[in-house]
């Protein structure tokens, strides 16, 4: 099958996207599909094995007008290569394409935010709900994402696809809690989010002052964009926060090895469609509390995750609590069997055999 990928820009050096595309197209390719990759920038550090297929933004226009223009660009280079199936995930009204949501839905993540929309804003919602009513099938990541697009358009076919583990985890290690909590066995928390306001980075904290306000020794390790950002978030400065045992990070990729010895997640975040921070935890053994708008949280067991609303710090605190007693009582084989369950039913495998199935369907 030939499957045109549909974005508007590519960067390959990017986020979540661009990761997830960079693991899953080469597989794609191996399965013996042809891959082409539309966009902007698509001819800079390409996916191994797929063909870029460059767009030109209009010079002189505008925006929202350039994001209609390069939108048609994009549907009228798909349709030269010969694509049997465009493959999208930003908003670009293709008929018959496969869509997938990876930011969420639009209006939704709109009202998670609270804020007005621009105009800007409205025309790219409206261009969204175009793209998601010519699409074929839908392709959302998490339940939460497939219920807001039910109702968005009730009659739209989906087919649920959770994203995988793209990252190699170390060979897990289940730390003894035991003694944790106490002087010199400090509880080590992380918060992973690289937007500071929308993964929640001064509700991680508050939930961490509530934590050790319950008489516990512990520390947290909070990564995010940069330290200058996180000091905005949190109304403090990283200085002061560390005389509190609480050490910001920038984007160092520091996060992964930080999980390691880990005993704790906190990912208050306010919408994410998926949120593969917490699934890299629970894969990887560490228990985690978020909150309802973490779509990947209903995927995984209540042993490792639990949902609490973000700005109730207490409760997050007695949920972190219930879930480390609960973490260090389980017999040692039960634990470790329940989190390679994790690991297998989100491998990057069996991902790629049920997207091929999800193409073929249509055929």
């Amino acid at each position: 099958m030939r499957i045109a990928v549909l974005l508007d820009h590519w960067h390959a050096d990017g986020g979540g996207l661009e990761q997830y595309l960079h693991h899953v197209l080469p597989a794609l390719v191996d399965c013996g599909h042809a891959v082409a990759l539309v966009a902007r920038g698509a001819e800079r550090g390409t996916p191994r094995g797929v063909t870029p297929l460059g767009l030109h933004r209009g010079r002189w226009l505008p925006r929202p007008w350039s994001d209609y223009q390069e939108a048609r660009e994009a549907v009228r280079r798909a349709a030269s290569w010969g694509a049997d199936r465009c493959w999208g995930f930003r908003a670009i009204p293709c008929e018959d394409a496969v869509w997938t949501p990876m930011g969420g839905s639009a209006p939704d993540v709109q009202q998670a935010r609270g804020s007005a929309p621009s105009r800007r804003t409205r025309a790219l919602l409206k261009l969204e709900q175009e793209t998601l009513e010519k699409a074929k099938l839908v392709l959302p990541m998490s339940p939460m994402v497939q219920r807001q697009i039910a109702r968005r358009v009730p009659d739209k076919p989906q087919t649920l696809l959770p994203l995988p583990l793209l990252q190699e985890l170390e060979v897990l290690r289940r730390p003894e809690r035991q003694a944790r909590g106490r002087v010199g066995h400090p509880i080590r928390v992380v918060h992973c989010g690289r937007d500071p306001l929308r993964h929640g980075a001064k509700q991680a904290v508050q939930w961490f002052r509530a934590l050790k306000g319950r008489g516990l020794h512990a520390e947290l390790q909070l990564w995010t964009k940069t330290v200058a950002h996180a000091e905005r978030a949190i109304e403090a400065s990283a200085s002061s926060l560390r005389e509190e045992c609480i050490t910001v990070h920038g984007w160092d990729g520091g996060f992964r090895a930080a999980l390691g010895d880990a005993d704790l997640l906190f990912h208050p975040t306010l919408y994410d469609s998926f949120s593969l921070v917490c699934l890299e935890a629970a894969a990887s053994g560490v228990p985690v509390v978020t909150t309802p708008a973490a779509g990947v949280a209903s995927l995984l067991p209540r042993e490792l995750c639990l949902e609490v609303e973000r700005d109730v710090a207490e409760v997050a605190a007695a949920t972190a609590m219930e879930l480390l007693v609960a973490a260090g009582s389980y017999p040692k084989e039960a634990w470790e069997g329940m989190v390679h369950a994790v690991r297998s039913g989100f491998a990057l495998q069996t991902h790629v055999e049920r997207l091929g199935e999800a193409f073929r369907s249509l055929e």
